[in-house]
């Protein structure tokens, strides 16, 4: 509604623009063709000048590291979700409506003399000539022209005004300017409310008439009669607003205009002086300005990192095919999907996929067989610097998911009927699994059917394992337990998956909202967007607080319809606050009680050698310029020439103060790629 709204008071201000222009320097010139096409270009520019917009960017210094240090803090709110205020009345919406009621009058009002046009014209006698045709009405007053009709009372007037009158209204037929009073009628009926538009169509109207006498008094010889022949029909009236009328108000005006020497062509330069005040529009209204932050190597950036991915399954459709092509194709790289074979069940047993990004090698995976093939992975990742890198990856019906708020992983490997879920690891922990009542072993694994969904995923404490399960908790140890139940509405699991994740940090200026608005796979304005469950519309986004979200995300047309029909032919976003999470999501419920319930320390700093700053977050975890965050466990860090044991222990006990450098020591996984950490080197004072 902004958007028209501004979109409107643009329009409506170079109609004024265009018409005072003519008031100042074009009124008195006599180049009235030049003048036609000015008015109808005018008319024309006024409502396309403002659908063009150029882009301006600027760059902007980033925060300073103490607030993005602030930002990345825990939120351990106990804020209730922020309710989104229902409005009773949209004025918005009865003002349009209002609006282009009368726009719609003002239009039928048009169709109305058109049709009472033909019906007054239909059972005249008519008389052909070469370029019109003349309509003997003995009703009519006032002669006028519509397209190639000329209408007139032959009875009112003399042989010699006939003659004027006929060479009058056949210009207007021939230069047929009846398309320039429709054109105007119906910017009128656009723009009713701006008072203007009906003085620009009048100077229109009468720049048209200005034309006729003009090329009138060329062809004919008393030009006396003539004037004497506009005067004589100065007291009809006529009611058509449609039509090229002979008689037109300030019939002195256009006396006066027959009398006036042509303007010399020297002053065509007047029709030059819109043409700065043009520019003016465009530099100082139609010009975007967007805001990029300057990247500053000695700076922690929180700046976010992506990836988007797919899974090709032996049963993926064409359509789909086709879908994930659309999808993984950017201006980076393109996605192409060939040699596409399937055996007698439909299954693909060979197929090429390929990224070309334009250079001299692309990334390719070709399978030929006579079996079906394994689940083929499809991704691109970008981190925070824009690097972007693409593949693929068969995954031999394996699918390893990673929850990056709640520090887990798990894989989950399907086949036909079922699927196993193992190797899931917390903290850097392995986690023991009791799936619907069973303690999982290394070499068993519980399956459970593809159309059960879970009931219960959660951490066991030692009261609950030894209550329940009868086992003793060793030290150290960490149990989960898992239950399922059967979904109420299954699908078909063999279906292509998209995937979003990101990794981002909680600074308001990229929120979970900027994430879904700026999303590749799902336009949000199109899109079913359920928050907590209920319908809303993407204007009502800007209204939640996006510190009481808790988990959100989206689903693909393909997918989403599904599930929510027709609704969800244009992609499903959903979002959920915590409040909600916390009452219907068992597995978010339990990861936000337990970080409810933990104190985790605040984030300590380590300034390095080359001024490089270096930040542990909750104990556990660090973070390098350039590098992704690391959990301490993971690492290796060597210390007096020894490799510690207990990494965490050593920066929860160890004044930091005391720390001089940490000498990293890189593996390099490829030329193109990051580098990776392989062990750490503490340097003290």
């Amino acid at each position: 509604m902004e958007n028209l709204l501004l979109y409107f008071i643009k329009a409506n201000g170079l109609i004024i623009l265009f018409y005072l222009m003519y008031l100042l320097f074009l009124r008195k010139e006599t180049f009235f063709v030049s003048n036609r096409w000015y008015f109808i270009f005018g008319l024309f520019l006024s409502l396309v000048l403002p659908l063009i917009t150029f882009t301006k960017t600027i760059w902007v210094e980033p925060l300073p590291i103490a607030d993005l240090y602030q930002e990345t803090l825990p939120i351990n709110s106990s804020k209730t979700e922020k309710n989104i205020p229902e409005s009773t009345i949209d004025w918005s919406l009865i003002i349009l409506s209002t609006y282009l009621t009368i726009s719609f009058l003002i239009i039928c009002k048009i169709g109305v003399e058109l049709v009472s046009f033909y019906n007054k014209i239909r059972k005249q006698s008519r008389q052909k000539a070469i370029d019109f045709t003349l309509i003997h009405s003995t009703t009519t007053e006032n002669p006028f022209s519509f397209f190639h009709f000329i209408v007139i009372n032959t009875n009112l007037f003399s042989e010699t005004e006939l003659h004027h009158i006929l060479t009058h209204e056949s210009i207007h037929v021939k230069q047929k300017h009846s398309i320039d009073v429709l054109f105007g009628k119906l910017f009128c009926a656009l723009f009713w409310v701006n008072p203007i538009i009906w003085l620009y169509r009048k100077a229109m109207l009468q720049n048209l008439e200005f034309i006729a006498d003009s090329k009138t008094f060329e062809q004919i010889e008393n030009k006396y009669e003539y004037q004497k022949t506009l005067l004589k029909v100065v007291t009809h009236q006529h009611d058509l607003s449609i039509t090229n009328q002979f008689y037109q108000s300030l019939i002195k005006k256009r006396i006066v205009m027959l009398h006036t020497n042509q303007s010399h062509k020297r002053n065509a330069w007047k029709y030059a002086t819109i043409l700065p005040l043009l520019v003016g529009f465009m530099l100082l209204f139609q010009i975007e300005t967007v805001a990029q932050v300057k990247e500053k190597s000695k700076n922690v950036s929180y700046a976010v990192s992506s990836s988007f991915s797919s899974i090709l399954t032996k049963n993926s459709t064409d359509k789909e095919l086709r879908e994930l092509e659309k999808t993984f194709s950017n201006e980076k790289y393109k996605l192409k999907i060939s040699k596409v074979k399937r055996n007698k069940e439909g299954e693909i047993i060979g197929i090429k996929l390929s990224f070309d990004s334009g250079k001299t090698y692309n990334r390719i995976l070709e399978r030929k067989s006579t079996e079906p093939i394994d689940n083929i992975r499809i991704f691109i990742n970008s981190d925070k610097d824009d690097d972007t890198t693409c593949g693929f990856e068969e995954i031999s019906n394996v699918v390893s998911t990673t929850s990056i708020e709640d520090e887990e992983t798990v894989e989950v490997e399907t086949n036909t009927n079922d699927f196993t879920i193992d190797n899931m690891v917390k903290n850097g922990k392995k986690v023991n699994l009791i799936i619907n009542g069973k303690l999982q072993s290394a070499t068993v694994k519980s399956k459970i059917p593809l159309d059960h969904e879970f009931e219960i995923f959660k951490e066991l404490d030692e009261k609950d394992l030894k209550s329940k399960y009868n086992i003793d908790k060793i030290e150290g140890e960490i149990y989960y337990e898992i239950t399922t139940k059967k979904e109420r509405n299954s699908t078909n699991s063999d279906a292509v998956h998209a995937v979003v994740t990101a990794e981002y940090s909680e600074d308001e200026a990229f929120s979970h909202i900027d994430r879904m608005k700026s999303d590749k796979l799902v336009d949000v304005k199109k899109a079913l967007i359920l928050y907590n469950g209920k319908e809303i519309n993407h204007q009502d986004l800007d209204k939640i607080d996006p510190k009481t979200i808790s988990s959100s995300g989206n689903i693909i047309a393909s997918h989403a319809m599904k599930k929510y029909g027709e609704k969800g032919r244009n992609g499903v976003i959903f979002i959920n606050t915590k409040a909600y999470d916390i009452e219907n999501n068992p597995i978010i419920r339990e990861n936000l009680i337990s970080k409810n319930n933990s104190e985790k320390p605040k984030p300590k700093t380590i300034v390095l050698k080359n001024g490089d700053v270096v930040v542990v977050f909750d104990g556990d975890k660090i973070k390098f310029p350039g590098h992704p965050m690391q959990y301490l466990n993971q690492l290796k860090l060597e210390w007096q020439g020894k490799i510690l044991e207990d990494n965490i222990d050593f920066f929860k006990n160890y004044e930091f103060e005391k720390i001089k450098d940490l000498i990293i020591i890189e593996d390099e996984i490829s030329p193109k790629e990051k580098k990776r950490i392989k062990k750490i080197i503490i340097e003290t004072k």
